[in-house]
C-alpha cells in the first residue's frame, strides 16, 4: 500500500512525500536519492524504504549515524503500521495510507497551489501600498496555517518599518522573549533566504518510548521580500501553540506570495509617486502635456 513519508529536519521545513507501493526509495543527502533529506547528520545514501503488499521495509545502507526504531538502533525494520523512526538527528514518520487517501493527498496539494495562485492574484498594485501589505500578511497566515505575524518593508530606501501585524503588538516584537525570532528575521533579510524553525523540544521519545505523535512543535517562518536582488523587507509568521510544522509546500507557497507581493509593493509605490508628481504639477498650474504634443514625429 502507499505511504506518506515525513521528515522533520531541524531548522528547516518539514519534508512530506507520497511513496508508491512496490517501489524502492533511497533516502539520503545525495541528489541521486529518490527522497533527498539535506541535513549534516544524514549520509549521502543513508537508508532505503521498500514497499511491498501491506507493509514497508526500512534498511540501513551503510550510514554513519544509523537508524533508530522505537528508540533502539536498528539495521533493518519492517513496518506493518504507521511508525516513528529516526535517521541521524532527523525524526521521521511513515504513515501507511490506502489508495483513496493517497489520491486525496495529491488533490489537496494541487488545491492549495491553486488557492495560492488565486490569493496572489488579488494582491494588485491598484489597491495601494497601505492595503496591500496587511492583505499580503493575511494571505501568508492563511496559507501556512500560522496564527500571528508581521511585515517589515522599506519604502523607497527608507529604514525598515513594521507596516502590518496580526497577533502582535509593537511591545511584543521589542520584548526580550522575541529575541530568538528577531535573529531569524535579521538572518532572512541579510542572507536573502527564507528561515524556518521548528521546535521539537518535546521529541517523539521519552527514554526509549516513542510517543503517539510529535507534540509541542511550534513553527516559524520568515521570508525575505526581494526586489532586483536586494532585500526590501520580510514577512514573518509563527504559531504559539503546538501543531503541524511548516512544510516544504507551505514554504513554497509563502515564497511565491512574497515574490508576487514585492513586485506589487514596488508597482504600487511607483504609481503613488507618479500620482504625487501629477498632483503637484496640477497644484502649480502646470498642465500635463498630451502625448500627441510630445511624441517624436517623422520628417
Amino acid at each position: 500500500m502507499p505511504a506518506r513519508f515525513n521528515a522533520y529536519v531541524p531548522d528547516a521545513a518539514a519534508l512530506v512525500r507520497l511513496l508508491d507501493d512496490e517501489t524502492n526509495y533511497r533516502i539520503g543527502r545525495s541528489p541521486d536519492c529518490e527522497v533527498r533529506v539535506d541535513h549534516y547528520s544524514i549520509s549521502r545514501f543513508h537508508a532505503e524504504l521498500s514497499g511491498k503488499g501491506e507493509s514497508w521495509a526500512l534498511r540501513d545502507t551503510g550510514s554513519k549515524n544509523g537508524l533508530r526504531v522505537d528508540g533502539h538502533l536498528a539495521l533493518r525494520a519492517d513496518f506493518g503500521k504507521s511508525t516513528w523512526f529516526s535517521m541521524g538527528d532527523v525524526y521521521c514518520w511513515i504513515e501507511l495510507v490506502d489508495d483513496a487517501a493517497a489520491k486525496r493527498h495529491v488533490a489537496e496539494r494541487e488545491t492549495r497551489r491553486a488557492t495560492s495562485r488565486a490569493l496572489s492574484q488579488q494582491l494588485m498594485p491598484k489597491l495601494g501600498i497601505r492595503a496591500l501589505i496587511p492583505q499580503t500578511l493575511d494571505v501568508v497566515l492563511e496559507l501556512a496555517g500560522l496564527d500571528r505575524g508581521f511585515v517589515l518593508y522599506s519604502d523607497g530606501g527608507e529604514p525598515l518599518r513594521v507596516r502590518a501585524s496580526r497577533g502582535f503588538a509593537v511591545d511584543d516584537i521589542s520584548s526580550k522573549h522575541f529575541a530568538g525570532s528577531a535573529s531569524a528575521v535579521e538572518r532572512a533579510i541579510c542572507e536573502g533566504k527564507s528561515v524556518v524553525c521548528c521546535d521539537a523540544a518535546d521529541s517523539p521519545w521519552l527514554g526509549a518510548k516513542p510517543s503517539v505523535r510529535l507534540g509541542g512543535i511550534r513553527g516559524l517562518v520568515c521570508v525575505p521580500l526581494r526586489l532586483s536582488g536586494e532585500s526590501v523587507g520580510a514577512i514573518y509568521a509563527d504559531s504559539r501553540k503546538p501543531g503541524p510544522p511548516v512544510t516544504e509546500l507551505d514554504l513554497e507557497l509563502i515564497e511565491n506570495v512574497a515574490r508576487h507581493a514585492a513586485a506589487s509593493f514596488e508597482a504600487a509605490r511607483l504609481e503613488a509617486d507618479v500620482a504625487d508628481v501629477v498632483r503637484s504639477a496640477a497644484d502649480a498650474g502646470i498642465r500635463a502635456p498630451l502625448w500627441n504634443e510630445v511624441r517624436p514625429r517623422g520628417d
